[in-house]
């Protein structure tokens, strides 16, 4: 493991972390097709209790959602825990909020609460063109609504 003082490592963690942002960032506007393309085409999902493989069923997972639940995901507190050329192994605290009211959300939405609170472990890869993907996602609750 490279030591976190070379511009090459820190901007491996900085594209591992923008990797995880954009990914939650797509799902909170609805953006499926967006957010399963943060995966490799093989990645995993741990996801309501199962496993999602790959970006195809992870894309339709998210398109069963419904058309009304609005979300925000928070990333905090991350930390890379293992690092080297083309992998990055990393640790998360995520905090959701969630409405679902049956019809699409006025702004802003009324007494918020969030809906859980999740520890986080990522793994990332480096694809051949310099992206950095996620290879799997592994939230486990630790605080529930």
């Amino acid at each position: 493991m490279e030591t976190m003082n070379n511009p090459e490592s820190l901007s491996a963690v900085i594209a591992a972390e923008q990797t995880v942002t954009r990914m939650y960032h797509a799902l909170d506007r609805s953006d499926y097709a967006g957010a399963s393309g943060c995966f490799t085409p093989d990645g995993i999902w741990e996801r309501g209790g199962s496993a999602l493989n790959g970006q195809q069923q992870i894309l339709a997972s998210l398109n069963k959602r419904s058309e009304t639940l609005f979300t925000r995901h928070y990333i905090t507190n991350f930390i890379v825990l293992e690092h080297g050329e083309s992998v990055v192994k990393a640790a998360f605290a995520l905090t959701v909020y969630r409405s679902d009211k049956g019809e699409p959300p006025t702004l802003p939405v009324d007494r918020p609460v969030a809906a859980m609170l999740a520890d986080v472990e990522c793994e990332l890869a480096c694809s051949d063109r310099g992206d950095w993907l996620i290879t799997r996602l592994d939230p486990r609750i630790t605080f529930a609504a």
